[in-house]
């Protein structure tokens, strides 16, 4: 995956700095920012080579950190005071980053992946939860274990999927 004229090692970079910018975004001024995460989730598709393949990595990747997310707020883990559309749109991005700046963890074996995504995974909303942008009615220590086993998880199928989703794009590319 590379883009228009930005040699690959920047766009990663970009990519990176740009998740930054909507975790940032959303932690600090919740859905006050969601036009600025829209502005680089567009901007992303807009330097993209690859955009049906993105759309279609974020929209899978997206869907399910989304519904994973709801499921904990179902469950009583988190708890938000508004809904938090900037979520939604931060699953989006974090799913832009599987093929991009994340996608080194790919070369990792995937206890290694497990224990990345349990620990950075689980330390994000932690964070979160320090910038009040989610409440944690289980506390912090319950929360932080329940996370780290989900995310330990997650991660890893994450990259499985997006690999999977570039595997059979290359091969229908490769057909035609």
């Amino acid at each position: 995956m590379s883009s228009y004229g930005i040699p690959p090692k920047l766009y990663i970079l970009i990519n990176a700095l740009c998740f930054q910018l909507v975790w940032w975004a959303g932690v600090l001024a919740h859905n006050q920012l969601i036009l600025l995460s829209i502005l680089l989730l567009i901007g992303h598709f807009l330097l993209s080579t690859s955009v049906r393949h993105d759309a279609l990595v974020m929209c899978v990747c997206g869907v399910i950190g989304i519904a994973v997310d709801s499921l904990l707020v179902w469950f009583g883990v988190f708890e938000f005071a508004n809904i938090p559309y900037w979520l939604g749109l931060l699953w989006f991005y974090f799913a832009l980053c599987l093929d991009y700046s994340l996608a080194f963890f790919r070369k990792f074996p995937i206890w290694l992946q497990a224990l990345f995504g349990g620990v950075f995974g689980c330390l994000s909303y932690l964070a979160g939860a320090k910038f009040n942008a989610v409440m944690l009615p289980l506390g912090e220590m319950w929360s932080a274990f329940i996370l780290a086993l989900i995310w330990s998880c997650l991660f890893p199928v994450l990259l499985a999927v997006s690999s999977r989703i570039t595997t059979v794009d290359l091969a229908l590319e490769n057909r035609r």
